[in-house]
This record gives structure tokens, C-alpha cells and sequence, in this order.
């Protein structure tokens, strides 16, 4: 398909300007899955479109990249409030997902790209179980994503790890492209060295990169300390994990050392600041790692932690709560903001044609409303703090538009909610009689 999108503003993104560049008057052509022009009209080659948008004043800029979440989890959305992490976790979370089926996995999913797709997030980077089921999400719907098999390891058995290897023979690169796939072994908390080795062995054999969580709340510092001899950042290096493309969640306690190990070794940081807010787990210095030169990238976790996945309420907390915290009005700027929800994340997932609108790029492109942003003294500003998902009027992935004006285009929103609530209720019951059982 051909395709001229055009009436709009646009910005091609940032990367490390210091600026966000706008261009008025623009268009972008798009031939099958990639951007041929993005620019001014006036200077737009001749170009023959079988489909025509109309963009109507609206900001086309790269789609977002959701660099960490757990996206399943929509169906345990508000599960646990008010308890912290551990807690959370132990007697929340795993007692529920202990009894996940593959329908439950899909339906999840089904519901979670949904969301995505409506607050213009193109692609995503996630962690969980059942990953057939979120990959076939994934491929039906026109979404991107890097899914790794979450690995957890406590025996040395390894017994995750098989079918995290599974998962990189079925999915790697299919899908046009679309899915490819991670090794994602859950923490330092959660996995043996025995597990971590054989993580390492294979992300040098296959060419895959790690997600894994790291120094998520000062007890997984501690306890690592007590475990190791060494903070998460430290053990991973001494066992030779950062050599590797290392995607890495939360890092809310690092200390200066390792901030500076991670921008050394070309760690990239997945803020996630609802998430870690609402878990209690702490605030990512953030702008001391983006000074030190780290990779800065955002994720809203799972919903049962934040409980949404519009990426905007997490561009727009980056930067205040660096500004809060650091009393500070002048650190993390809006452009390091967006690079953060787009160029930045794009990378991380393996990308180099992605994150920005330009001439051979793919071309995931969402059009946002600026009406709110009335009388648009500031774009870089209101681009980071006034505009809201709902703003979102049209996603496209690979040159498909698969949201637009509130039609998707391939998934049927009412019979996804219905399957999400049934999948929800019987995931509760199963949970609710095996609890019973171990009682009696």
C-alpha cells in the first residue's frame, strides 16, 4: 500500500538534540512498510498514493515505545493496591498467576495492544509466561513487540530456560518482522548464577539481547549484597552479563558508580516512575544518569502496578519528578523526554529503522491532537506536559493503520472486553478454589 499522509505538522523525533524540531506544512509517503518522504509539501517527490489521510492540522511524530511492561497483566488490573513490593508480589500477583492459562495469556494481551494502540504505542518490550499466546496477540492485531520468556530459577534446575529458547526458535524475527525476542530472566533476586550462564551462553550464541529487572527497590540491593557480595549492577558485570545488549528495568537504587558502569556499558534504563511510585519502590535518579550519558528509555510495567498503559502519564512524570526532587526546574528537557518514549526504546528493541520519521525508516507514525494545547505557546512543552493518550487519533504500524478516529482495524473491541472479563473471572476462581483446597 501506498500512502500519503498529509495536512499535518510534523516532527521526524529526537535522538540527543537538544531541541524538538517541528516542521509545519508537512507530509510524509510511505510505500508498504517503510517512509520514502518525510518533510515539508513543497519539496515531497511525485508520488502516486492508493490511500490518502488526512491528518487534519494534527502532529505526526514517531510511535511510542512501551520499553517495559508485562502485558498480560491487564487482567489483574488494581490487584494488590497499597502493599509494596514483596508483599505485592507474594501474595498478590503469583498466587493468581500460578493458574494463567493460554486464553487467559491472549486475552490479556488482546485488551493490553488495545490500549497501547489507542494512546499511541507502536511497539513494546515485555516479560511474562505463556508467550505462544502473546506472540499470536501480537502477530494477529499488526502490533511490534520484543517478548521474552521470563526465566526465574531458585533450584538451579533451570527448568525456564528450555522453553525461553523455544520461544527465540518459533518467534525470532516473524511476523514481517515485527516480533522478535529477548532473553528475559526475571532479576538477581530470582534466578541462580547457574541460570544467569547459561542466559549469557545463549545471548552470545543467538544474538539476543537481556530484559531483566534490576535494583528495583533497595531490598533487591540488600539482598543481593547478602547473597553475592555485590549490588545487582556489580554481579552482573562481574559474571560478564553487561557485554551484552542489557535491557534493564527500573534501576531506581543505583549509586554513582554504577550509574556511571551502566553508561559505560551501554546499559539501557527503563524508567518506570507510576509504577515504582505507586509500589513505593523509590525514584530513579534519572537526571543524573541522563548527565553521566546513560540510555534513558520508559515503561509503565504491568498494570496491576500502575494501572494503565498510556505512555504519555509516564512522559509527563520523567521530567517532574527529576525537577521535584532535584529542585531543579532545568533538568531533563522535553526533547530527552521523547527520546526516552521513542528513539531511545526503538534501539533497545534492536531497531536501527525506527524512532524517527525519515526516508527508509518503518514507518510507525501515531497523529496527535494539539487542540488541547491551545494557543500552542510552547510545542516542546505542551508535547510533554499538556497533551494526554486520548489526544491520539490515528496509530500505524508497518505502514498499517490499525487505529484510527476511535475503528480499529483489527481487533473488535467489545469482544475483546467480553473475553478479558471472562478470562478475569475464571482466572479469580481457579485461584480462589485451589486456595480452598490447600485449607481444608
Amino acid at each position: 500500500m501506498r500512502t500519503r499522509i498529509k495536512n499535518i505538522v510534523m516532527t521526524p523525533g529526537v535522538t540527543t538534540e537538544a531541541h524538538i524540531p517541528f516542521i509545519d506544512d508537512a507530509e510524509i509517503l510511505i510505500d508498504g512498510q517503510r517512509i520514502v518522504y518525510a518533510g515539508k509539501k513543497t519539496e515531497a517527490p511525485a508520488f502516486e498514493a492508493q490511500q490518502e489521510i488526512d491528518g487534519g492540522g494534527a502532529l505526526a511524530m514517531p510511535g511510542l515505545t512501551n520499553c517495559h511492561t508485562h502485558t498480560p497483566m491487564t487482567l489483574l488490573r488494581s490487584v494488590g493496591s497499597d502493599l509494596t513490593l514483596e508483599d505485592w508480589l507474594h501474595n498478590a500477583i503469583f498466587p493468581l498467576e500460578k493458574h494463567l492459562t493460554d486464553d487467559t495469556v491472549k486475552a490479556g494481551t488482546d485488551l493490553g495492544v488495545m490500549e497501547m494502540l489507542r494512546f499511541g504505542t507502536t511497539s513494546f518490550n515485555d516479560m511474562y509466561m505463556h508467550m505462544d499466546s502473546e506472540a499470536v496477540s501480537v502477530q494477529e492485531t499488526g502490533m511490534r513487540a520484543l517478548l521474552g520468556y521470563g526465566i526465574v530459577d531458585f533450584d538451579e534446575s533451570c527448568s525456564d530456560f528450555p522453553p525461553a529458547l523455544e520461544l527465540m526458535e518459533k518467534w525470532n524475527h516473524k511476523a514481517n518482522d515485527r516480533i522478535r525476542v529477548s532473553l528475559a530472566p526475571h532479576s538477581e533476586t530470582c534466578t541462580t548464577k547457574k541460570l544467569l550462564d547459561r542466559v549469557l551462553d545463549a545471548s552470545l550464541r543467538y544474538d539476543l539481547p537481556i530484559h531483566i529487572h534490576i535494583s528495583e527497590t533497595q531490598c533487591d540491593r540488600d539482598d543481593s549484597l547478602k547473597r553475592q557480595g555485590l549490588t545487582p549492577p556489580k554481579y552482573l558485570e562481574s559474571i560478564g552479563m553487561l557485554e551484552r545488549p542489557v535491557i534493564a528495568a527500573h534501576c531506581v537504587w543505583l549509586t554513582d558508580e554504577e550509574i556511571a558502569l551502566f553508561a559505560q556499558k551501554g546499559v539501557v534504563i527503563v524508567h518506570n516512575p507510576i509504577s515504582n511510585l505507586k509500589l513505593a519502590s523509590g525514584v530513579a535518579p534519572i537526571a543524573k544518569m541522563l548527565k553521566a550519558g546513560c540510555k534513558i528509555a520508559l515503561g509503565t510495567d504491568g498494570v496491576a502496578s500502575n494501572n494503565n498503559l498510556n505512555l504519555w502519564e509516564e512522559m509527563k512524570l520523567m521530567p517532574l519528578l527529576q525537577k521535584g526532587t532535584m529542585l531543579d526546574p532545568t533538568v531533563v528537557s522535553p526533547a530527552q523526554t521523547v527520546a526516552a518514549a521513542t528513539s531511545t526504546g526503538a534501539m533497545a528493541l534492536g531497531y536501527r529503522d525506527l524512532g524517527l520519521l525519515k526516508a527508509g525508516n518503518l514507518a510507525d507514525i501515531i497523529l496527535v491532537d494539539m487542540d488541547r494545547c491551545c494557543p500552542g505557546n510552547d510545542r516542546e512543552s505542551d508535547l510533554v506536559y499538556t497533551v494526554q493518550g486520548t489526544d491520539v487519533t490515528m496509530t500505524m504500524v508497518d505502514g498499517k493503520v490499525l487505529y484510527h478516529n476511535g475503528i480499529y482495524t483489527t481487533l473488535q473491541p467489545e469482544l475483546v472486553k467480553s473475553r478479558a472479563k471472562k478470562e478475569a473471572e475464571a482466572l479469580f476462581k481457579r485461584a480462589e478454589k485451589a486456595k480452598s483446597g490447600a485449607n481444608k
